[in-house]
């Protein structure tokens, strides 16, 4: 009998060969990974499959990432999030913006700043402006926190400052800031 946890033991041995792997093995691995997700019913196993598919820095990978924001477990939905902010890749700004609009769970949409914060790009200070206008104050701190890392600006605690900053035509994004990585956890 072959059980979750030996499943994800061996799911996570494939995260850990990422490092080790060439291009075509990388994109073997992920196929395997992506395969296996479409069909796995346990969210701890889903949630392995996510951590060690992040492993890779292959297109796929990205996508089943992505896939993984409308997961109906929480916790595979925050996963992607987070490693979709750890990638900086800004071709993922829509997908989060997506999270932060849509997303019931105030700890997923929380989980969508934090990753945006994380993307210093124009697209992710726009999208974070959709958390400054959000009623809920723990939204409005994470945003004003994500903002500061993004853009390498302070303009304090002032949530109508930073929705000015957020809502200008070209917010200036310092070149410190997309060497810096934030997170609120």
């Amino acid at each position: 009998i072959i059980t979750p946890a030996m499943r994800v033991a061996a799911i996570r041995e494939i995260g850990h060969s990422a490092d080790e792997a060439d291009s075509l093995e990388a994109e073997r691995l992920t196929e395997q990974l992506a395969t296996q997700i479409r069909t796995e019913p346990d969210p701890l196993v889903r949630l392995a499959i996510q951590e060690s598919i992040a492993e890779f820095s292959t297109p796929l990978a990205r996508e089943v990432l992505i896939a993984g924001l409308q997961d109906e477990d929480l916790d595979v939905r925050i996963t992607c999030c987070g490693r979709l902010g750890g990638r900086s890749d800004e071709s993922v700004v829509s997908a989060l913006q997506n999270v932060l609009e849509r997303d019931e769970l105030l700890d997923v949409r929380l989980a969508a700043i934090d990753a945006l914060g994380r993307i210093p790009s124009t697209e992710s200070v726009a999208a974070l402006a959709i958390a400054l206008r959000d009623r809920d104050p723990a939204m409005q701190y994470a945003a004003v926190q994500a903002l500061k890392a993004v853009s390498g600006q302070d303009l304090g605690n002032d949530v109508a400052a930073w929705r000015t900053y957020a809502e200008s035509e070209q917010p200036e994004i310092s070149v410190a800031s997309k060497n810096k990585s934030w997170s609120p956890f």
